[in-house]
C-alpha cells in the first residue's frame, strides 16, 4: 500500500518475482492534461502476463500481487507519493496537520467523478476509511489504522483525521495510497465489503483506468479513463493475461501473443534476449524473499529449531544457482539500498554442523538418516510454494535436498494461488517459501511483523501470517512509529534487522534483482525501489496503430 499507487499496494504477497504500484499523479487538473502530454502517443493496448489469477479487486480486501496489480490501476488515494517517496497530492490537493491536536485535515480535489459518472465527495472518503477501521471488516492492513481516533467530513471538499496516538508515518503509510472505493457502490456497508463477489469482481473507482471485465483463469481487461483528472493514459487498455508458468510466459513473449513480462525467471533471460523484438531492462524492488512458516506451532516456534533450519539452507546456493547471481543474499528483511539496512549484519552460513548442534539444543536427536523429534517422532515438513513459480519449485527441491542432510523428510507441494494464500492465512502451511514486496525509504513492516497483524476469526486476512508474536519486535515496530527524527528512526530499524537476523525470525533468502522484458516498440517505462509501474500512465507504443 504505498503508492496505491505504489503503497496499497506497496506491500504485498508476490506471486511470482514482483509487486505492483501505479505512478505519481500530476495536479494539473484545469488543462486535463500532464506536463508534456502528446496526443500522439495515445492508443494501442497492452498485454501483460501474471502467474495467477486476481482474488478480490475490493480494495485492501486482498494482499496478493495479482489482484492488487489491477487495483492499482483502478483506484485512487488522497495522497500518492513521488520517486522519492515523498508525499504529493491525489484525491486531496492539499492537506494540513496540527501536531497539538494530531489532526490532519485534507481538501479534496473538485470536479472528479467514480467511473460509473457519480460525483466523488468527502463522504466517499469517510466511507472508505470508516470501512478500513470497522474491527468486522476483512481488511488485511487494518493496523494501518490503528492511529486514528475519528474521521470527519464537514463539506463535500474537506476530510478531516483525528489520531489518538503520534505516528510520524501515517500520511506516507495510512494516506498515500490508500484506495478510496465508491460509497454508493456499498450498500449495504461491510457486508458488501466482506461479501458481495459481484463487487469485487466489479470495482468502481476514480483513477486512471476503468475495470472492463474479468474471465476467471483466464484474463482481466482494464481501459484507460479518458476522462482522468490527472490526464487520461497513453494506452487504450491493460490486458493481463493469466499463464501456467514463466516457460509458458516467456514463449507467449516470444511468439507475441503478449507483450510485458515484469520479471523474467533468470534461467530464461539468455533465451528471450536472443528475440531481436524484445528488450529487457534490469530493475530493483524493495523486496524481501524468504521461507516462512507458522510460529505459532510446533517445531516452528522454538527458535533453536528455527536456527537450524536456516543453517541447513543453503541460501548462497540459492542465489547462486537458482537466481544466477540476479539477487542480494538477503540478512534480513530490509534491501540492501535503502538506509534502514544493516550493513554489519550478515547472512547466516551454510552449516551442517551448527544446524545439528541447534537440533541438539532443541531436544531433536538423529538416528541413521532420519531426525527425531523430542517425543520421538519422525520429522517430517511439507514445503509449500504457489503453483507456476519455477524459482520456488526450485527452492523447494533445495530445502529438501539440503534439509535432508538433517535427516528432515521434506515433501514440496505446489497450491493453486488462491488455495496457497488461505492456507497460509489459516496457518495450515509447515513451512514455505514467499515473498514480501514494495516497500522503498519509507518502510514500514508493521503489519507484516506486528502481533496485532496475527490473523483472527474475525480478520482472517491480516498480514502476519507467520504469526511473529516477540514483545521485542512489537516495542521496535511502536518505536519506528513513534520517533520523529528520520535518522533515529532509522537506527531503530537497523537495529531491528539485527534482531530479527539473530532470531531467525524467518529465514531470509534473498532480495531479487530483477528483470522486466517487453516488445522493443513499447516506452516510457520508468521504475522506483516501490514499484514497477511507477509512470504506467506515461506508457506508450511508438506507433500506437500497430498495437489496436
Amino acid at each position: 500500500m504505498k503508492k496505491m499507487k505504489q503503497k496499497l499496494f506497496s506491500t504485498a504477497l508476490v506471486t511470482s518475482l514482483v509487486f505492483a504500484g501505479l505512478p505519481a499523479l500530476h495536479s494539473n487538473a484545469a488543462s486535463n492534461l500532464r506536463p508534456g502530454f502528446d496526443p500522439k502517443k495515445v492508443g494501442g493496448k497492452l498485454v501483460r502476463s501474471s502467474f495467477s489469477d486476481a482474488v478480490s479487486l475490493t480494495p485492501l480486501n486482498s494482499s496478493d500481487s495479482a489482484s492488487i496489480d489491477i487495483m492499482a490501476r483502478i483506484f485512487d488515494a488522497l495522497v500518492n507519493t513521488n520517486d522519492k517517496g515523498a508525499p504529493v497530492p491525489d484525491l486531496a490537493t492539499s492537506w494540513k496537520y496540527d501536531k497539538k491536536s494530531l489532526t490532519y485535515t485534507f481538501t479534496l480535489r473538485k470536479g472528479v467523478k467514480w467511473h460509473d459518472g457519480v460525483p466523488f465527495t468527502a463522504q466517499d472518503v469517510k466511507f472508505s476509511y470508516d470501512v478500513y477501521m470497522n474491527p468486522k471488516a476483512h481488511n488485511n492492513y487494518s493496523a494501518l489504522f490503528d492511529a486514528i481516533k475519528s474521521t470527519s467530513a464537514p463539506n463535500d471538499y474537506t476530510f478531516i483525521i483525528k489520531l489518538k496516538e503520534k505516528d510520524v508515518l501515517f500520511l506516507e503509510n495510512s494516506a498515500a495510497g490508500i484506495p478510496i472505493f465508491s460509497k454508493h457502490q456499498y450498500k449495504n456497508g461491510v457486508d458488501d465489503y466482506n461479501n458481495s463477489n459481484k463487487i469485487h469482481r466489479n470495482p468502481i473507482g476514480t483513477g486512471p483506468f476503468k475495470f472492463n471485465s474479468w474471465k476467471t483463469n483466464e484474463r482481466i481487461v482494464i481501459d484507460a479513463n479518458k476522462d482522468y483528472f490527472a490526464g487520461r493514459p497513453y494506452l487504450d487498455q491493460i490486458i493481463t493475461k493469466v499463464l501456467p508458468d514463466a516457460n509458458v510466459e516467456a514463449l507467449n513473449l516470444i511468439n507475441g501473443d503478449i507483450d510485458f513480462v515484469q520479471s523474467i525467471t533468470p534461467g530464461l533471460k539468455s533465451q528471450v534476449a536472443k528475440d531481436k523484438n524484445v528488450q529487457m531492462k534490469a530493475y530493483d524492488q524493495g523486496r524481501f524473499d524468504f521461507v516462512g512458516f507458522n510460529e505459532a506451532t510446533k517445531p516452528f516456534n522454538n527458535e533453536n529449531f528455527r536456527k537450524a533450519l536456516a543453517y541447513g539452507l543453503d541460501r548462497k546456493a540459492i542465489v547462486s544457482k537458482v537466481m544466477l547471481g540476479n539477487a542480494y543474499l538477503a540478512s534480513g528483511p530490509m534491501h540492501p539500498k535503502i538506509p534502514q539496512n544493516n550493513p554489519d549484519v550478515k547472512a547466516l552460513p551454510y552449516d551442517v554442523n551448527k544446524a545439528m548442534d541447534y537440533l541438539g539444543k532443541a531436544g531433536y536427536k538423529k538416528k541413521g538418516d532420519t531426525l527425531y523429534d523430542p517425543d520421538g517422532k519422525p520429522v517430517t515438513l511439507e514445503f509449500a510454494y504457489n503453483n507456476g513459480n519455477k524459482v520456488r519449485q526450485t527452492i523447494a527441491l533445495v530445502a529438501q535436498q539440503n534439509w535432508a542432510k538433517l535427516g528432515i523428510k521434506v515433501t514440496p507441494r505446489a497450491y493453486e494461488w488462491s488455495i496457497f494464500l488461505d492456507k497460509y492465512a489459516k496457518g495450515e502451511l509447515d513451512c514455505f517459501v514467499l515473498g514480501w514486496s514494495g516497500y522503498d525509504a519509507n518502510v514500514d513492516h508493521y503489519q507484516f511483523f506486528h502481533s496485532s497483524g496475527i490473523p483472527t476469526k474475525e480478520n482472517p486476512g491480516l498480514s502476519n501470517r507467520n504469526r511473529v508474536n516477540d514483545p521485542n519486535i512489537d516495542r521496535m515496530l511502536e518505536q519506528y512509529k513513534q520517533e520523529e527524527d528520520r535518522n533515529k528512526r532509522i537506527k531503530i530499524y537497523q537495529a531491528l534487522h539485527k534482531y530479527m537476523s539473530d532470531h531467525e525470525t524467518l529465514i531470509w533468502t534473498y532480495h531479487p534483482k530483477s528483470t522486466m522484458a517487453f516488445n522493443k516498440d513499447l516506452s516510457g517505462i520508468k521504475t522506483s525501489l516501490g514499484t514497477i509501474w511507477y509512470n504506467v500512465e506515461d506508457w506508450y507504443w511508438k506507433n500506437p496503430s500497430k498495437h489496436k
